[in-house]
């Protein structure tokens, strides 16, 4: 998945944005202008991929985290489950690894659930778009559970416990002052989702030579509502719409 959050520490907003692996775009600094799927600027590097999203939002991408499946289910667990609210109710295929029924609302997921959740396409109405959808759901139930007063006051074993599990440019200095600020100030935060809309095709890319691919080209007005949303956000605006997260 690839997912990046706006944060404004002074107006607790959050908005995340999950743009799909196949979405076509430049790499800055590698492919010349030519475009390629999102998800092959990963060849190039962390650093690749940041300015992948960093230039197709026209934003600075400062932090990244880094996790794989594995940590993503030591990470559930560790926080004891979380409550992660789906808009279908469904069954996970096969190729979730995980066979389970999800209902319409609020579940209640350990690491595998929540995984086979985020890895779910073929039952979903909306396939991979609602995959992406789902996968914001769940890290916004899992930024709940952290942002819980029981949570940050464990927050320093449960640091401990995933430190492995999570790459990141983030220093431990400024994940305690993170912890301390929430600790202080109880805030509530408003958290908001959106998801980059694409036409499925196909085409060549840069790191394919002449082979077509499957891709999906980017819808203009929806690149540019993110830009807009994204600026409220780093501005100081106030998100119209989203979850309060206390």
């Amino acid at each position: 998945m690839n997912i990046i959050a706006a944060v404004n520490p002074q107006t607790h907003q959050i908005l995340l944005v999950t743009t799909p692996r196949d979405y076509y775009v430049p790499i800055p600094g590698v492919s010349g202008g030519q475009r390629d799927k999102l998800t092959h600027a990963g060849i190039y590097g962390i650093d690749a991929s940041m300015k992948t999203l960093g230039e197709l939002y026209e934003t600075d991408i400062n932090y990244y985290a880094r996790l794989n499946f594995t940590s993503l289910i030591d990470i559930v667990d560790t926080l004891g489950g979380i409550d992660v609210y789906s808009e279908f109710a469904f069954t996970t295929s096969k190729d979730s690894e995980y066979t389970m029924d999800v209902q319409e609302g609020y579940n209640h997921f350990n690491g595998k659930e929540a995984l086979a959740f985020c890895r779910e396409r073929h039952n979903l109405p909306d396939g991979d778009n609602q995959r992406g959808k789902n996968q914001q759901a769940v890290i916004t139930a899992m930024l709940k559970k952290c942002l819980s007063p029981t949570m940050l006051l464990k927050a320093n074993a449960i640091m401990e416990q995933v430190s492995k599990d999570v790459e990141t440019n983030m220093s431990q200095e400024q994940i305690n002052a993170l912890i301390k600020y929430q600790l202080n100030n109880n805030a509530t935060w408003t958290i908001q989702s959106i998801a980059a809309e694409g036409t499925n095709t196909k085409g060549t890319c840069y790191s394919s030579g002449d082979t077509e691919l499957f891709i999906m080209e980017p819808i203009e007005s929806s690149v540019q509502n993110i830009i807009d949303l994204v600026n409220v956000v780093e501005e100081g605006g106030v998100l119209t719409e989203g979850e309060q997260l206390n």
